[in-house]
């Protein structure tokens, strides 16, 4: 056990002061560190003043990846977790290396277990598994346009790669074979995406993008989809996307933002949804931002 070490809970968001139920750190140790595990243990002052402890585990993060075949398939893979002593049916995923971006996490950890690279990658949210005794957070993304290249598994690391539907999936969850909170998650989030009336998003589509006619392109792949919106090239050298309209207008926009106009070569597209904004009521080009 060591002595008092750095708090490595995320940073709170919001205002302390007006929160009455803010639990204020102490003091910490650590009391483990192992090849996965960072175990904490903290004294904190309750919000009556009292003291209590608590023991947390530290984590770097996760990422979670939906592979959307073109028939509307999805992946799963299965394989066995020591702590429960069975394999489990999930998607695939992978906690974060040091430095890198969840985004970066997801295109090494789906081509490491599933053999697949995507070209369309759509973040579908966070999700925290263990709120009570862990800081994981876990992003989910949804990926599309997939190729197969051939998975390459860690040393030491066995798995089975499985098509399956959405309703499969489903099936799963409702006979016990699909139990993975992630996944449970991840699948809800899904359905609820694929089925949403609407739609507001930011794209940024990456490649050889500027300079090939790509903005005056999806202005008209934009107008005649009737999407509202905005496009602009950043310094980056990626373009910027925004639409917002029916579902269906704006999935076929995004799909086509993957191809995009004959002297383009897209690399990869990132869709984030966003919140309905009331003020987009038509389609325009914008500066470089």
């Amino acid at each position: 056990m060591t002595g008092d070490v750095d708090d490595s809970r995320p940073a709170f968001s919001g205002d302390a002061s007006a929160d009455g139920l803010i639990e204020q750190r102490v003091s910490g140790q650590q009391v483990y560190s192992g090849a996965l595990l960072d175990v904490r243990r903290d004294r904190v002052r309750l919000p009556d003043g009292s003291e209590a402890v608590r023991e947390y585990i530290v984590h770097p993060g996760a990422v979670l990846m939906i592979p959307q075949l073109d028939d509307g398939g999805l992946i799963v893979v299965r394989q066995f977790r020591y702590p429960q002593n069975r394999a489990f049916v999930e998607f695939p995923a992978g906690k974060l290396d040091a430095g890198e971006s969840p985004l970066a996490t997801a295109e090494r950890e789906l081509i490491e277990e599933a053999g697949y690279s995507a070209r369309l990658w759509t973040r579908l949210g966070v999700v925290h598994p263990v709120i009570s005794y862990s800081t994981e957070a876990i992003e989910i993304y949804a990926g599309r346009f997939l190729r197969h290249v051939g998975a390459k598994l860690d040393p030491g690391e066995f798995l089975d790669v499985i098509h399956s539907t959405e309703g499969d999936l489903y099936a799963a969850q409702d006979s016990g074979a699909l139990s993975d909170a992630k996944s449970v998650a991840a699948l809800s989030m899904l359905t609820r995406w694929l089925a949403a009336p609407r739609r507001s998003l930011l794209l940024r589509i990456e490649g050889v993008v500027q300079g090939v006619g790509y903005r005056e392109w999806i202005r008209g792949i934009a107008g005649d989809a009737r999407v509202c919106g905005w496009v602009r090239n950043r310094r980056d050298d990626s373009v910027e996307l925004r639409i917002q309209g029916e579902r269906a207008a704006c999935d076929a926009v995004t799909d086509a933002c993957v191809e995009g106009p004959r002297a383009a070569r897209v690399t990869r597209v990132v869709v984030l949804p966003q919140t309905h904004d009331a003020t987009l009521t038509q389609f325009d080009l914008r500066p470089t931002s």
